[in-house]
């Protein structure tokens, strides 16, 4: 009786800090990490560390981002037309970018394990909780969220928004707001490295093969990236 309850204290114990060892494992050891991870999902944690990181690159990047905004000619036409000015403009613009980029890509994962368990439970016939998808998907994206911090250097460096870790820089001229340059960043070393560990989960939490989860990760991963694509393109095209 006694060695059991070491084994169980020794189990708690090994378990007690998975949330936050996983921050650092989904980088260099993700199969070993979403194994023990399948049989006690965590969000919590994750979701927290995802918000401070979010936070902190839009804090760090929305000057940049206002001067990218404010060059746009739908501003443009606001300022000239007199309605504000350009004070008035930057202000909104900050608490917008800070506040709404960092609530929009916070709901990114929850769209993404949505994704992910329709293609998986409801497409393949497999079963897994969406908690557990979400699981796998906050990690993921907690991996790609520091690949964007890994972009604030670069852009104070070169004092422009305008980095990109991607083929995209070959179409640099068109600007980031442009069609081709956001399609390009969609295939960004961060938003590959991302679809790999996620598919890597996904494999081991509904216990198939891992060219079926990447396959999945590429339908829920990139099929949110494809979405943004697409509203870019319509956009475009109505203006």
């Amino acid at each position: 009786m006694d060695q059991v309850d070491v084994d169980k204290t020794d189990l708690t114990d090994e378990r007690s800090g998975l949330s936050f060892r996983g921050l650092i494992e989904i980088f260099y050891r993700p199969s070993e990490f979403f194994e023990e991870l399948k049989n006690h999902p965590k969000v919590l944690v994750p979701y927290i560390a995802l918000a401070v990181l979010l936070t902190g690159f839009f804090y760090l990047a929305v000057d940049f981002i206002i001067a990218m905004q404010m060059d746009m000619k739908q501003v443009q036409i606001v300022f000239e037309g007199g309605q504000f000015s350009a004070e008035q403009m930057k202000m909104m613009m900050y608490y917008q970018t800070i506040i709404g980029g960092v609530l929009t890509m916070l709901l990114t994962p929850l769209l993404i394990a949505a994704l992910g368990l329709f293609w998986g439970n409801f497409v393949f016939g497999l079963k897994v909780s969406f908690k557990k998808v979400l699981s796998v998907v906050l990690f993921g994206e907690f991996l790609y969220t520091v690949g964007l911090m890994a972009h604030l250097p670069i852009m104070f460096a070169k004092d422009t928004f305008q980095v990109s870790f991607s083929p995209a820089v070959l179409v640099s001229n068109l600007g980031v707001q442009s069609f081709w340059y956001i399609l390009l960043d969609k295939f960004s070393i961060f938003q590959i490295w991302e679809i790999v560990v996620v598919g890597i989960g996904l494999s081991i939490f509904y216990k198939i093969p891992r060219n079926k989860g990447y396959l999945i990760s590429v339908l829920s991963v990139g099929g949110v990236a494809a979405l943004h694509v697409l509203a870019t393109g319509i956009g475009m095209l109505l203006r």
